[in-house]
């Protein structure tokens, strides 16, 4: 009983307070931590500016973690400092999906095929200043893009399923016709 009355409660009290702030500052430094984020591993393993197909997915060998093993993708790390960019992708088929997301994961623009009839995605990603960017006779000729969105650099990610080894090299040639490509908006 003694032990309780020589116990000094206001330390016990100060440590908890102590700790309670601890892990909330640690929480907050936690979630800015972009390190490992989606943006920098495909930064770190992809060219930017170019569409990459990605390997199947298999264990220990996907580019990012919980990827879907039975889809296939395509990868594009894009940066609009110099260039707006112009994206295409055709979405064949229901499960097909194209998104454009932000360094810290937002999702910018995102679309789906359409059970009825093919989905042709032209998209172009403008910097996110008010910066112009002249019209070359590149930009007069080409078609105009069905959307813009304004974004100084994410990734863009073209998601197909994988419908087995049947339909792989149809699948695959579909994924090489997406691009994501420098040039006037």
């Amino acid at each position: 009983m003694s032990f309780f009355r020589r116990f000094d409660w206001r330390l016990l009290l100060i440590f908890l307070i102590v700790a309670a702030i601890v892990h909330i500052i640690a929480t907050f430094l936690a979630v800015n931590d972009r390190r490992g984020s989606a943006y920098m591993r495909l930064l770190k393993l992809l060219p930017p500016n170019t569409m990459t197909i990605a390997d199947p997915i298999a264990p220990h060998h996907e580019l990012l973690p919980y990827l879907a093993p039975d889809a296939r993708y395509a990868f594009c790390p894009f940066d609009t400092a110099d260039k707006a960019m112009r994206v295409h992708a055709l979405l064949p088929e229901i499960g097909w999906t194209i998104g454009v997301y932000a360094p810290d994961g937002t999702n910018l623009y995102f679309a789906a095929a359409s059970a009825e009839r093919e989905t042709t995605v032209n998209l172009a990603i403008v910097p996110a200043d008010d910066r112009f960017l002249g019209l070359s006779a590149e930009a007069r000729q080409s078609s105009d893009p069905d959307q813009t969105i304004a974004a100084p650099k994410g990734f863009i990610v073209v998601r197909a399923p994988d419908r087995g080894d049947a339909y792989r090299a149809e699948t695959r040639s579909i994924l090489e016709k997406a691009s994501c490509v420098s040039g006037h908006a």
